[in-house]
């Protein structure tokens, strides 16, 4: 069964709010149990799904989902020799459990106060990682980013009406089990989490529309909905929804993709054949993404987890994916700062296969959030960003109640590099995804280990001019 990991407790109706301080990410595992029996990826030898396959497996199961692009097929069978009868169906060639994954838990605290517009929370000096990144500096060489160029934001949906967002809104859909949004089986609007708002924020909020702003302010947003409430998980998505996401925003011409979500997983322990199976999926959608000319961007993962040797984080660690780990600040949250330095968050993964790293805060003190011992403004050491408030939900049928809040994570970190990559593809149009991954390492600032900080901290104006 899979373990249930929510983002946050509900809001209480306080000026500020401190939520669980946990940083756990989920471990890959096989959903729970739902009644018309398991689901499952089926990985066809070619990035094709033949019909006459697909007629044989389906003596075993129904066929819930095609990816023909990539050659995966998702199905759900209650026959416990599912996985035996799939593995001997001509041209198949893996076979495993689908895992899903729930939305990433992060320290987090809400601010509760009307818009006043003109940037007020930024021009307070509250969004330390926008000036770390040197956005600034870009945006001063009149490096801003345009519609022209989309970042798709793979999460929770987006709250189209927030101020601070809903100029660059360039599209919404969603990709949940029971299908997309031009079916009508699922929802775009952000009725579960403000996570995906949070991020967009980050990526491209814009110029005077409320109280922030993003790394690229004119940059475009896609938003995507993946996530659901899946029996046993809680509020999760499974990873085949993200592939169908991914694939539609390549396919849309969408220039760049980010995904502060995922899970990790063992390779050579329990559940080898599902990973191994998850894995080749993975690895081909990242391909095709990668083809039609679009460059992705993932979390690294909240377990302060060594990703040398068996572990691996999806889907951050799949070749062609850049991975982004995620730092802190020291000693006081604003930057520049004399003496100010960097730090890698205590809860960030690290390992050879980080590419780069991003703000994503922590609490002002190394190796934990203990109220005890963190500093009295802890929660400026955070990211800010927009919200959904007061109890991180909308309905379809009402506009989102928004808001602003701090959050920790490599989730928060992703978007700050996602923003800057947007920047560049706007500067650059004819850059390749690995192209545009080598200006952004090439041009970081070099800080620290590179286990933890990769190539070092994504910097917007070296990157982008």
């Amino acid at each position: 069964m899979i373990k249930r990991f929510s983002l946050y407790p509900a809001l209480l109706a306080l000026a500020l709010l401190i939520a669980a301080c946990s940083t756990d990410q989920p471990m890959l595992e096989p959903q729970a149990e739902a009644a018309q029996g398991e689901r499952y990826l089926v990985v066809f030898r070619q990035n094709e799904t033949p019909a006459g396959a697909l007629r044989a497996l389906e003596a075993h199961g129904q066929v819930v989902r095609t990816l023909p692009q990539v050659g995966v097929a998702v199905m759900v069978s209650d026959d416990p020799a599912f996985v035996a009868k799939a593995s001997r169906v001509s041209n198949v060639q893996e076979v495993g459990v689908a895992p899903a994954f729930a939305v990433p838990e992060t320290p987090s605290a809400a601010v509760q106060e009307a818009p006043t517009g003109a940037d007020t929370l930024y021009n307070q000096g509250l969004l330390w990682g926008i000036d770390r990144v040197h956005a600034p500096q870009a945006w001063e060489a009149g490096i801003t980013g345009s519609h022209d160029t989309v970042v798709a934001v793979i999460d929770t949906g987006i709250a189209t009406n927030h101020p601070d967002l809903k100029e660059n809104i360039v599209y919404t859909d969603c990709h949940t089990s029971a299908g997309s949004k031009a079916e009508g089986a699922c929802t775009a609007y952000p009725a579960y989490s403000d996570h995906g708002t949070h991020v967009a924020g980050t990526v491209a909020a814009v110029f005077d529309g409320g109280e922030v702003v993003g790394v690229g302010p004119n940059l475009g947003l896609a938003g995507y909905n993946v996530f659901e409430p899946i029996p046993g998980c809680g509020v999760c998505a499974f990873s085949d929804s993200r592939w169908a996401a991914m694939i539609d925003a390549a396919e849309r011409g969408f220039e760049v993709i980010n995904m502060s979500l995922g899970s990790m997983g063992r390779r050579g322990g329990q559940g080898t054949q599902d990973l191994n199976a998850f894995i080749r999926a993975e690895n081909r959608v990242a391909r095709f993404v990668q083809r039609e000319g679009t460059i992705m961007i993932a979390s690294a993962g909240n377990s302060a987890t060594d990703l040398n040797g068996q572990p691996i984080n999806l889907p951050g660690g799949i070749p062609g994916i850049v991975n982004v780990s995620a730092t802190g600040i020291r000693p006081e949250p604003r930057f520049p700062q004399p003496g100010a330095f960097d730090v890698l968050a205590f809860y960030s993964n690290y390992g050879a296969s980080i590419t780069l790293a991003a703000p994503g805060g922590d609490c002002g003190i190394d190796g934990s959030c203990d109220p005890a011992t963190r500093p009295a403004d802890w929660f400026e050491h955070l990211v800010l960003s927009t919200t959904v408030a007061p109890n991180l939900t909308c309905a379809a049928t009402e506009s989102c109640a928004v808001g602003y809040g701090w959050k920790a994570g490599t989730s928060m970190a992703a978007p700050h590099v996602a923003g800057v990559a947007g920047l560049v593809m706007d500067q650059h149009p004819n850059l390749s995804p690995n192209q545009v991954e080598a200006r952004l390492k090439r041009t970081a600032d070099r800080v620290g280990n590179p286990q933890g900080f990769g190539a070092g901290i994504v910097n917007a104006f070296n990157a982008a001019r």
